[in-house]
């Protein structure tokens, strides 16, 4: 079990996959969260996912201070390690929640890892994925 499943369990003993809907100044936006607490956010172009971590992670988590991120190309199973933070109560990987390949990460956050915990949904995602068909049409039941 990862450190950062190992924090959210301490605080519940249950969690179900939820689905969230998201006003911007665009559109609404779906979010479909992981067992992990991992979201995946899918982008207009419905060709991309952007991935994070859910408010309860990143409050469980405590005070990240570094991200580590992966290099675009690289591509990625779902249920990978795909990323690791540390914070200052610990360091735990982040889960790719659905298969793809690494089309852009937040640079944001090599320099203000804290993003993550200001803003874990609009300014602190990870990375963004490119995906193909059947896992945009699956994406619903996977997570």
């Amino acid at each position: 079990m990862s450190t950062l499943t190992s924090l959210l369990f301490r605080h519940a003993n249950k969690f179900h996959s939820i689905r969230q809907f998201h006003v911007t100044s665009r559109a609404f936006q779906e979010r479909y969260y992981t067992k992990k607490h991992e979201w995946v956010q899918i982008l207009d172009n419905k060709k991309e996912v952007r991935i994070g971590i859910s408010e309860f992670a990143q409050s469980a988590l405590g005070d990240v201070v570094y991200c580590e991120l992966p290099s675009i190309g690289a591509k990625f199973k779902r249920d990978d390690a795909f990323a690791t933070l540390e914070s200052v109560k610990a360091v735990a990987e982040c889960f790719m929640p659905i298969d793809g390949e690494i089309s852009s990460t937040n640079e944001k956050l090599k320099t203000q890892a804290d993003l993550i915990n200001k803003s874990p949904y609009e300014n602190g995602w990870l990375v963004q994925a490119k995906i193909d068909e059947n896992n945009r049409n699956d994406i619903g039941k996977i997570l």
